[in-house]
């Protein structure tokens, strides 16, 4: 799939919900993503962090076209996915690849390593030979070594399970990998080997990544530009260090303001921001019910504003 765009992912307007209630006479949904719009370009890393039940992973199927969209455009190097030939739908299953939060759910316990890592490959129709040496070049990438191709998941650690995940992801050399939360099930010095393999295969082979996760700390440590969600809609984005020093919107400030100390002897160093719970108003802010800083003008729905080159949905942006 040529394109001569400058920019890998483009998305427009994108909304989708979810029906929870049905009965004769009304139907009730779940609004998940409500019109989000982003771009991420070649060899970068896009942040999406919120708590459960934000919309991060429903924005990270959408844009695999593994569930389908309400409305909104989601354009892959320059072309509408949704206009895409058979032979281009096949070939942008070839350009995408998706890292999963848990590897013992994700792997298959009855395959060998070897047998999960070359499945995308029989998929696409690689020859035996080059996907003999492609799935142990995979695996050497991910951090492992040739003696891990005979063994079972159930013989691995959770660290290991998980280079496996990233193996399969990237033996048909995408262009494009969705991590869904790849490190939260894992132990905090596992966590910085995935993230440092992440940023190895970024740097190395130009793979860019769209990186999910509700830790803060994560999301800083890799991502080039970061998208903060709630409850479905955009808060802040922009460039990861400005949001990280500076941020803005208030639901932004109680995210990091929730992160633990680097050293217990600067918990003094923690700000308190105080949580809120207020009746919703229908038709305000998303936030409304919850900010600490909302006012009677909070109960009309803001507009983006553009503040130090980045769009915040506040009005006191």
């Amino acid at each position: 799939m040529e394109s001569h765009s400058p920019t890998l992912l483009k998305v427009e307007n994108l909304s989708k919900k979810f029906l929870i209630k049905k009965s004769l006479l009304k139907k009730e949904y779940f609004k998940a993503v409500d019109n989000v719009s982003f771009t991420l370009d070649y060899n970068q890393v896009l942040g999406i962090v919120g708590e459960s039940g934000s919309g991060k992973s429903t924005i990270g199927r959408l844009v695999l076209k593994l569930i389908q969209k309400d409305s909104g455009r989601i354009e892959f190097k320059g072309r509408d996915i949704y206009s895409f030939s058979r032979k281009e739908e096949k070939q942008f299953r070839r350009e995408t690849s998706v890292v999963f939060q848990d590897p013992r759910t994700s792997l298959n316990p009855r395959l060998r390593v070897r047998q999960i890592v070359e499945e995308p490959l029989i998929v696409h129709g690689f020859e035996p030979e080059e996907r003999k040496e492609r799935v142990k070049k995979a695996v050497i990438d991910a951090g492992l070594d040739e003696t891990f191709l005979d063994r079972y998941p159930s013989e691995l650690s959770g660290g290991q399970r998980q280079r496996v995940a990233i193996a399969r992801a990237v033996v048909l050399q995408p262009d494009l990998i969705l991590a869904d939360e790849p490190t939260s099930a894992l132990d905090v010095s596992v966590q910085l080997q995935i993230i440092n393999l992440i940023k190895k295969l970024k740097e190395e082979k130009g793979i860019s990544f769209l990186f999910i996760s509700h830790d803060l700390n994560v999301i800083g440590m890799l991502s080039d530009s970061i998208l903060v969600l709630y409850r479905g809609k955009i808060m802040e984005k922009g460039e990861a260090g400005k949001i990280l020093k500076n941020p803005i919107h208030p639901y932004t400030k109680i995210l990091l303001a929730s992160l633990p100390p680097d050293h217990p002897s600067h918990r003094d160093r923690l700000k308190t921001i105080p949580e809120v719970y207020r009746e919703e108003v229908e038709g305000g802010c998303v936030f409304y019910s919850r900010c600490p800083d909302a006012t009677d003008k909070c109960k009309k729905e803001p507009e983006y504003k553009l503040t130090d080159n980045r769009e915040v949905y506040c009005h006191f942006a």
